[in-house]
């Protein structure tokens, strides 16, 4: 059976915080964040607050500008995915 992905909105909140900590972390405000994505100032924080939760594309971009990994992510997330780990 399919199962519906869309995040819910404690994984949304969630995501927000960690976007939030990670752009503090390398002291950028959300109008820096906002120009380096080429998006509006508003989207950011509503992201931050998680009343937004951005596409794919939007996701990967800001995790490369964070320097965030995907592990990361489905941790802090509480994402119940499984990921990978590197394999020797």
């Amino acid at each position: 059976m399919f199962s519906r992905r869309t995040p819910t909105q404690k994984e949304m909140e969630l995501f927000g915080e960690l976007i939030r900590e990670a752009r503090k972390g390398w002291k950028l405000t959300q109008e820096d964040l906002a120009e380096l994505m080429g998006c509006s100032l508003r989207w950011i924080s509503r992201i931050e607050r998680g009343k937004s939760s951005p596409n794919w594309k939007d996701t990967i971009c800001l995790m490369e500008i964070l320097g965030l990994s995907l592990e990361e992510v489905v941790k802090k997330v509480e994402l119940n995915v499984p990921v990978l780990t590197r394999r020797e």
